[in-house]
C-alpha cells in the first residue's frame, strides 16, 4: 500500500461554549486558579465563532486523502452539520472514563483521540480554528519517517510560568521529559499551532512507555500550568528523539481575532498564505462585551466567506442549494 492510498482520518475537536447545558457543567466545576494559566478559563478558549464550517470547507477543497472525519464534542452537534457517511460525531464519553468527565482541557481530550473507536492507524488532529490553505497529502503530516514537526522561530522559555501562554509551557515540559529519558532535549523552539499527524500505534507505544503521564493528563479538568500536552507537543518531541520525525518551520499563518477587528484585507492575507500549510485564526478576545464579540464575528465571517465561499458536502446548506438547483431545472 503506497502512502497515497493509506487511509488517513481527520479528527477535529470542537466545543460550543454558549450552550447552556455545557456552561452549567463548566460553572459547576470551575477552574482552580491557583493551578491554571490566566488564559485557561477565559471565554475565548471555548467561544464558537463559526470557524468549524470553514475548516470543513477547506478540507473539502484541499484534502486529497482517503479516510473518515471524526468530530469530537461534549454532547453537542453543530446545527449546520449534514448527515454524511464520512462524518462521525464522537462524544467525550466514547474515549474517556466517566470519572474524568466533564472535561474542559483540550490537552486531556487530545490525549485520548487515539481511542476513538475505528480510528485509522494514521490520523491528523485539527483544532477548529485551523484552515487548510493548499492541497495536502500524506507527506505533509507524516513525511518520510512517520512524523512531521512544525516549529515556529520562537525559543522555548527558560522556565514554566503562569505568565507564559500555554504553547511555550507545553513545549518546555515536553523537552524536559525527553531530556530525562534520552539524555538531552531535541528541540528548543515552540511548536506551531498546526494540524498534527499522528500514528495510533505510536501513541499507544508512547502510552506504554509512560502510562502515568496519560492518566494524569486525562484527569486534568482544566488546563493547568504544569503537565503535558501529549498530542500537540510530547508526541513530536518523542518521535524526533527516537528517529521518527522530520522538522519543518513556519508553515502556519497566524491571525489573531483582534487583527480581524482591525479589518484584515483578504487579498493581503491570501498573499501571505501562499505555499503555507494552514491558517490559524486564534480567538484572543477573552472576556469582552457582547457588542465587541458580535463585531469581531461579523468581520470574521466576511473574511472566511471570502477565503472559503463554497459550501461543502458536510453542510446542510450545500444539500439545500443542490436540492433547489435540481428543482429549478425540472
Amino acid at each position: 500500500m503506497t502512502s497515497h492510498t493509506i487511509p488517513v482520518d481527520i479528527v477535529i475537536t470542537w466545543v460550543d461554549g454558549s450552550d447552556p447545558a455545557w456552561r452549567k457543567k463548566k460553572n459547576h466545576y470551575r477552574a482552580d486558579t491557583s493551578k491554571t494559566l490566566a488564559t485557561s478559563d477565559v471565554e475565548g478558549r471555548y467561544r464558537d465563532n463559526g470557524e468549524l464550517r470553514y475548516l470543513l470547507r477547506s478540507i473539502a477543497r484541499y484534502w486529497t486523502l482517503q479516510g473518515q472525519i471524526y468530530l469530537v464534542t461534549d454532547q453537542q452537534v453543530p446545527d449546520f452539520i449534514a448527515s454524511h457517511p464520512r462524518l462521525h460525531i464522537v462524544d467525550h464519553q466514547d474515549i474517556m472514563p466517566d470519572a474524568n468527565l466533564p472535561v474542559f482541557s483540550s490537552r486531556a481530550i487530545e490525549a485520548n483521540l487515539h481511542r476513538i473507536p475505528g480510528i485509522a492507524e494514521h490520523f491528523v488532529a485539527f483544532n477548529d480554528d485551523l484552515f487548510l490553505t493548499r492541497s495536502v497529502g500524506y507527506e505533509d503530516f507524516f513525511g518520510t519517517l512517520g512524523a512531521v514537526i512544525y516549529l515556529t522561530d520562537e525559543l522555548m522559555p527558560e522556565q514554566i510560568s503562569i505568565q507564559n501562554f500555554s504553547g511555550p509551557n507545553d513545549a518546555l515540559q515536553a523537552s524536559h521529559w525527553v531530556a530525562e529519558r534520552y539524555g538531552k532535549p531535541y528541540l528548543n523552539h515552540v511548536a506551531e499551532h498546526a494540524p498534527k499527524g499522528i500514528r495510533t500505534s505510536w501513541m499507544r507505544e508512547l502510552e506504554a512507555q509512560d502510562p502515568t503521564i496519560f492518566t494524569t493528563t486525562s484527569q486534568e479538568r482544566f488546563r493547568e500550568v504544569g503537565g503535558q500536552s501529549i498530542l500537540a507537543n510530547l508526541y513530536g518531541h518523542w518521535c524526533l528523539a527516537i528517529g521518527r520525525a522530520t522538522i519543518r518551520k513556519n508553515q502556519c499563518v497566524y491571525l489573531l481575532s483582534d487583527q480581524i477587528e482591525s479589518s484584515v484585507q483578504p487579498a493581503t492575507l491570501a498573499q501571505s498564505m501562499a505555499d503555507k500549510l494552514c491558517l490559524c485564526i486564534n480567538d484572543t478576545t477573552g472576556n469582552r462585551a457582547e457588542a465587541e464579540i458580535a463585531l469581531m464575528r461579523m468581520k470574521l465571517k466576511l473574511l472566511l466567506d471570502t477565503l472559503y465561499p463554497d459550501s461543502c458536502q458536510f453542510e446542510k446548506l450545500f444539500h439545500q442549494i443542490l436540492k433547489n438547483s435540481c428543482t429549478s431545472t425540472q
